[in-house]
């Protein structure tokens, strides 16, 4: 059995930060500690940033990328309440 948590689909804006840099992108994909986002602007394995969404922000580190989708692992884990938050939003995308 894989450690890895259970991925619920999504499809709803967020914003990445990178120091002052700010730029748009959508989530496709999120979990407890990670997700996957589709973004126009390029990252690298190793690259930090903050992720801004609808109901929080949380730090994440960038796990692999290719084109255009990144995949990002939590600093923190979100909570139960931010986790279902974000789910619910897939319905209003």
């Amino acid at each position: 059995m894989s450690g890895r948590a259970q991925r619920f689909p999504a499809n709803f804006p967020v914003v990445l930060r990178q120091g002052p840099t700010m730029f748009p992108a959508t989530i496709c994909n999120i979990s407890v500690g990670g997700g996957c986002i589709v973004s126009a602007t390029s990252m690298t394995k190793g690259q930090t940033a903050v992720l801004d969404y609808a109901v929080g922000q949380t730090r994440a580190t960038v796990m692999w990328s290719t084109g255009n989708m990144v995949g990002l692992r939590f600093e923190n884990p979100l909570s139960t309440l931010g986790l279902n938050s974000s789910r619910a939003m897939k319905s209003m995308a």
